[in-house]
């Protein structure tokens, strides 16, 4: 594809995302500007997507559009986010007016054949995964077509990366895993509508209409959730968020996506939360889940996203050798693939 649209998708991004990004290209490309990086690894399908791309490439009664959102649609459904990584956020205090938090660089994105083989035995990943066999996958649909490009973009924080695809016709934003709210791998999987996509450019409305026509028939909330709402939160907010609770459970998502949504739950009801990290036991790798703490009417609440449950807590007395409060004060080596 010409250099230039890709220019112009950076410029797109500048224009209306906050904060200084960066372009993530395969490997042996020529095009150089400060704002561009190169993956250390060659871009690669894991089996079941490739064999999902080979078949959608001999598909003829779907447009590109339609193909990209079914490899969207089969990451959402088959993939949960790996959120052991966000244990491994660490604590920058290089400058003490500016004191943040900051992702290890080298968590799926610097890996070797010994994390492949690892990540073969789950189905967890995390953002720059997703976003940079996303862009592969969408590359091979293209088929030779050079009039599109997928990428991948990130902060330069490296806090988050997704999928950025531009060209002639339109620059789009694909983005499945935002953990800052119920992301769209976990609202697919209760079925409902698309919301992590955004549409920079589309100027005849092609990219936007195959969106549209996806999220039809689909609701933006669970409506038996919206039901228990309109019959217990005023009543005993506690039996409710208990009541969304069992409405999940035959979902099966993942300590992630459970997470998000009971937080979006809790916090819709103006109550302010903590996180608290659990260690996953019996597992073969170390793992540390985020849960969630609360007060209430002078009681203090966990939502345990490992057992799915809401427990009233005394803080002093929860066990610190399953949940500890603030990893990123410290540095812990890492386990697993």
């Amino acid at each position: 594809m010409e250099d230039k649209y890709i220019k112009e998708f950076y410029n797109e991004v500048s224009k209306t995302i906050e904060g200084d990004h960066k372009i993530i290209l395969e490997p042996n490309r020529e095009l150089k500007e400060d704002w561009i990086e190169y993956d250390q690894v060659k871009w690669e399908l894991e089996e079941s997507l490739q064999n999902l791309v080979t078949k959608l490439q001999k598909e003829q009664n779907m447009s590109f559009e339609e193909k990209i959102l079914e490899v969207y649609k089969y990451i959402c459904l088959n993939y949960i986010y790996d959120d052991n990584v966000l244990y491994f956020f660490k604590k920058d205090v290089s400058d003490l007016n500016n004191i943040k938090y900051i992702a290890v660089d080298w968590y799926g994105r610097i890996i070797d054949e010994q994390w492949k083989e690892n990540r073969k035995k789950h189905n967890r990943r995390v953002c720059y995964e997703f976003a940079r066999f996303y862009a592969k996958a969408i590359n091979e649909l293209l088929d030779g077509n050079d009039n599109l490009e997928a990428f991948m973009l990130g902060d330069k924080e490296n806090l988050h990366y997704v999928t950025g695809l531009t060209g002639k016709d339109y620059s789009i934003i694909l983005d499945l895993d935002d953990f800052n709210k119920i992301k769209d791998l976990t609202r697919l999987k209760l079925g409902l509508t698309i919301n992590g996509i955004t549409i920079l450019r589309d100027e005849s409305g092609k990219f936007q209409k195959v969106v549209d026509h996806f999220n039809e028939n689909r609701p933006d909330n669970l409506i038996e959730v919206k039901d228990a709402k309109e019959k217990l939160a005023q009543k005993n907010i506690i039996e409710y968020f208990n009541k969304v609770i069992d409405i999940l459970k035959p979902y099966n998502i993942d300590s992630q996506g459970f997470f998000e949504y009971m937080r979006y739950i809790v916090e819709s009801e103006e109550i302010e939360v903590e996180k608290i990290w659990k260690e996953v036991k019996g597992g073969s790798e170390k793992r540390y889940v985020r849960c969630l703490i609360f007060d209430l009417n002078n009681k203090t609440y966990l939502i345990d996203t490992v057992e799915q449950k809401l427990n009233e807590v005394d803080k002093e007395k929860i066990d610190n050798k399953i949940f500890i409060s603030n990893p990123q004060e410290n540095q812990y080596s890492y386990y697993g693939g």
